[in-house]
C-alpha cells in the first residue's frame, strides 16, 4: 500500500492560498514537500544535497541526476505557469460541486476551452489513491442508470444507459443522548459497469468490499451466488425501508446526489466513456466531506499529482482508460 506522510501543511481558506502559492517558487517547492517529505534523496545514490536550476530542476550535488517535478506527471509538457496549475487544483477540490471546464476556463482567463477540459480530465484520474482501504462493516450495494429520457423498458435492462454499480459504508456510531447505536454514512464507491451479470456485481463487490462485511442488497437474485461465501449477505426490501439507518437508504442518497449533480454542474451533457472520472471526482470529494479544512483536500489531490503518469491529450480523448480494464482485474482482493 502506497502511504502518505501527513503533515497538516496547507492552506486553511483561499485568502490564504492565495497569499502562499503567488509564485512559481512556492508552488514548486511545496511539490517538492510532497515528492519528499523526509527531504530529497537522490534515487540514484541516496545522497540528500541538492541544487535548484533557474528552471526548477532538483540537481544531485553528487551524481548530478537531475529531477523534474513535473516530468512523468499529469503537467508533463505543460507550457501554463505552475501557478494556474495550482489554483485548478484548488478550484478542482475545495468547490463543493466541482468545477466545469467552461468554468475553469474562465477563473484562468484561458484562451482555450479544450485546455480547461483535458486538465479536469487529467485532475480526475489522480482521485483514485491506487490500492485504497476497501469498504467494510455494513455495506450497501446497488445499481442505477445514467442516461437521457428514451422510451421502452424501465430500469434494469434499459436501452441506451449507462449501467453504475455503488456501494456505500454505514459504520456503527453511538448516540450520546439515547447510548443506542445507529449506522452512520461512510465513504462511498461508485463504478462505471458493461452490463448485470454476476461476473462484474462479483468483480465489483469483492474489489471494494473487505471480505466478511455486511453487504446490504435488494432481492435481486444475481446477488445470492456471489455473496454467500465471502459475506454476510442482508437482503433489503427498499418497500419496508423504516428509516435513514436501514435497508439501501445510503446508497439510495447516493444515487440521487450524482444525478442532481450531474443535471445541475455538467447540465447532462457527459459522454458515457468520461462518465467513469465525472464518478471518481464525486466519490473523492464525497468521502471527504467531513474534513475540517478544505485546505486538506487540496493537499491530497497535490499528493496524487506529484506520484501520477503524464497522460496526453490525445490518449485522454481516445479514451485510453476504458472501463475493460476494470473488469480484467478478476475476482481476487
Amino acid at each position: 500500500m502506497i502511504e502518505f506522510t501527513i503533515k497538516e501543511d496547507f492552506p486553511k481558506s483561499e485568502i490564504e492560498f492565495d497569499q502562499r502559492f503567488s509564485n512559481a517558487d512556492a508552488c514548486y517547492d511545496y511539490l517538492a514537500q510532497n515528492r519528499w517529505p523526509n527531504g530529497f534523496i537522490c534515487d540514484k545514490c541516496g545522497h540528500d544535497a541538492y541544487w535548484i536550476s533557474a528552471k526548477y530542476i532538483y540537481i544531485c550535488t553528487k551524481c548530478e541526476h537531475q529531477y523534474s517535478l513535473t516530468a512523468g506527471t499529469i503537467m508533463h509538457g505543460t507550457k501554463k505557469p505552475i501557478t494556474y496549475w495550482f489554483k485548478a487544483m484548488w478550484w478542482f477540490t475545495t468547490r463543493k460541486s466541482g468545477v466545469s471546464a467552461v468554468n475553469l476556463q474562465e477563473l484562468l482567463g484561458l484562451g482555450s476551452y479544450n485546455t480547461a477540459w483535458a486538465w479536469l480530465q487529467k485532475l480526475r484520474r489522480c482521485t483514485v489513491r491506487k490500492d485504497r482501504e476497501k469498504l467494510s462493516q455494513r455495506v450497501e450495494v446497488d445499481e442505477f442508470v445514467i442516461g437521457g429520457k428514451k422510451s421502452g423498458k424501465r430500469g434494469r435492462g434499459a436501452d441506451g444507459k449507462t449501467i453504475v454499480y455503488v456501494a456505500v459504508e454505514r459504520y456503527l456510531k453511538q448516540n450520546p443522548e439515547t447510548s443506542e447505536n445507529y449506522w452512520k454514512m461512510g465513504r462511498a464507491r461508485l463504478q462505471v459497469a458493461l452490463d448485470y451479470s454476476s461476473y462484474s456485481l462479483e468483480t465489483f463487490i469483492n474489489h471494494n468490499v473487505k471480505k466478511g462485511s455486511i453487504v446490504a442488497t435488494d432481492k435481486w437474485r444475481s446477488y445470492q451466488p456471489i455473496l454467500s461465501t465471502r459475506y454476510n449477505h442482508e437482503v433489503s426490501n427498499p418497500l419496508d425501508q423504516k428509516g435513514p439507518e436501514s435497508g439501501l437508504y445510503g446508497a439510495h442518497l447516493i444515487v440521487s446526489l450524482v444525478k442532481r449533480l450531474i443535471r445541475s454542474t455538467f447540465q447532462g451533457r457527459l459522454d458515457p466513456k468520461y462518465l467513469q472520472n465525472y464518478l471518481d471526482e464525486y466519490v473523492f470529494r464525497f468521502n471527504r466531506r467531513k474534513s475540517k479544512s478544505i485546505g486538506k483536500k487540496f493537499m491530497r489531490i497535490v499528493q496524487q499529482v506529484v506520484k501520477s503518469c503524464k497522460i496526453s491529450n490525445k490518449e485522454i480523448k481516445f479514451d485510453l482508460n476504458p472501463i475493460s480494464e476494470y473488469f480484467s482485474l478478476g475476482l481476487s482482493g
